[in-house]
């Protein structure tokens, strides 16, 4: 009817913005013992072992950077020397 028509709506409509309310999240009580995917736990390997390389690699360069170094400086000093 005509009536229905013009009448306010929001009294129907009470449940439109209810916000339900829920139990809090919570930690299970054994977490520390749940076991670490495998994934995981093979990226930790692989960068632990990627680590190392770098350090032995960066070692083995310094070390033939040094030998290099006193290579160089040597045969410019021999040159040197035979210059004068």
């Amino acid at each position: 009817s005509m009536q229905s028509a013009f009448e306010n709506q929001k009294k129907n409509n009470t449940d439109e913005f209810l916000v339900e309310k829920k139990s809090p999240l919570v930690m299970p009580p054994d977490f520390d013992e749940l076991p670490i995917p495998k994934e995981i736990e093979n990226k930790k390997n692989i960068n632990e072992n990627e680590f190392k390389t770098l350090i032995t690699q960066d070692n083995q360069e310094i070390k033939s950077n040094e030998k290099d170094i006193n290579k160089n400086f040597e045969e410019l000093l021999l040159d040197k020397i035979k210059k004068n």
